[in-house]
């Protein structure tokens, strides 16, 4: 009876020892991001760059923990993200998806450099046969460098132009005229979305695709106009380019 029961208490043993052995270390688990490295990624501005021969707009709104969440923006489309981050040294990896009801969403595997808030990475389409995966470097922007643009309107023949803080651009115009070239007023308003960058004073944008604009990819360059003065008339700021003009919109 000694024996066998000597052999049962070291199986036993070996049992344990072997379910401990295969249960993950808890010192494995990545170590959630600081709430101070956080709040400096998710407050203010946004990452913009060219992907695809287009322009994208990101944004990282939600860390907590190993969580992150934000949205992109490209051609006008925002699309919201929901993944994971990790800390390796001074960069943070993210692995970013979007939702999936879109033939063109994909996941974006992106690296941020905490030193110089640069992000650079690359972006797989859920659907190869709709899209091409393809490497993406962004910047972080801020809309302060921008807000003598962003809160204006432009207008001309092809509508009126507005510019968002996110980014995102929009065109609207009322198609059809009457006999007398006046808007069709039974017309119903359209939209045409865009997404758009600001270097200097050179603004670009990429349109989706559409049958108003004269191009899906178009640069503009912003006139600041001249100043009335008792003496002179003034001209008011003015945008131009790819054969066309818009001028600043006044309600008055």
């Amino acid at each position: 009876m000694t024996r066998p029961q000597s052999l049962c208490t070291a199986l036993l043993a070996l049992s344990l020892f072997a379910c401990h052995q295969g249960q993950p270390a808890a010192s494995g688990n990545a170590p959630g991001i600081s709430q101070q490295l956080a709040n400096s990624i998710t407050t203010g501005g946004t990452w913009t760059g060219h992907y695809s021969k287009g322009l994208l707009t990101l944004a990282i709104n939600y860390i907590s923990g190993n969580i992150a969440s934000g949205y992109d923006i490209h051609k006008g489309l925002r699309r919201n993200l929901n993944g994971s981050v990790e800390q390796k040294g001074g960069r943070l990896e993210f692995v970013l998806r979007e939702p999936g009801g879109n033939p063109y969403d994909g996941t974006f595997y992106l690296s941020l450099d905490t030193a110089t808030d640069k992000i650079s990475g690359k972006w797989d389409p859920t659907d190869v046969t709709k899209a091409k995966a393809g490497p993406l470097e962004l910047a972080r922007s801020y809309i302060e460098d921008t807000l003598y643009i962003v809160r204006d309107q432009w207008y001309n023949d092809l509508g009126r132009l507005s510019f968002g803080n996110e980014g995102v651009c929009i065109l609207e115009y009322y198609p059809g005229t009457d006999t007398s070239g006046v808007n069709d007023p039974n017309a119903q308003l359209v939209t045409v979305k865009g997404s758009y960058e600001i270097t200097g004073d050179t603004i670009r944008i990429d349109w989706q695709r559409n049958n108003r604009t004269p191009t899906v990819n178009m640069k503009l360059i912003f006139h600041a106009g001249k100043e009335y003065t008792d003496s002179t008339n003034g001209v008011s700021p003015w945008l131009q380019g790819n054969g066309v003009k818009f001028d600043k919109f006044s309600a008055g």
